[in-house]
């Protein structure tokens, strides 16, 4: 797995799953943190993940990062999407590689995505 994308909102996650995996990137996609953390029990962490911060039920995006970085520290990058741009406030250092206010273009973040995978590898 190249990506592990985390949004609620299925048509967004559909939207993005297309243009990661048409860029030729293996993704997971997933509806919540929880799923998002089981997927990589499984498949081993990725080099990115790119989430939501507000998730609706349960975990939100950022509880996600500290987790993945409590986790497996200094393996995961992760790329935030936030349609309230007061959610930035509430990363600490290190936590998150970027962000990205809805709306944005899918090619945007498709090169941050390229970009961080390049680093990892």
């Amino acid at each position: 797995m190249d990506v592990l994308l985390v949004e609620d909102e299925a048509l967004v996650r559909e939207v993005l799953h297309e243009e990661l995996a048409e860029a030729g990137l293996d993704v997971a996609s997933v509806g919540s943190a929880e799923e998002g953390l089981d997927a990589v029990e499984q498949q081993g962490p990725p080099p990115v993940i790119v989430t939501d911060v507000n998730l609706g039920c349960g975990m939100d995006g950022v509880a996600l990062a500290e987790e993945a970085h409590r986790r497996w520290p200094g393996v995961v990058v992760v790329v935030m999407m936030t349609g309230d741009d007061r959610n930035v406030a509430r990363f600490r250092d290190g936590l998150c590689e970027c962000c990205f206010l809805k709306p944005f273009n899918p090619q945007d973040l498709l090169a941050a995505v390229n970009d961080r995978c390049r680093l990892a590898a």
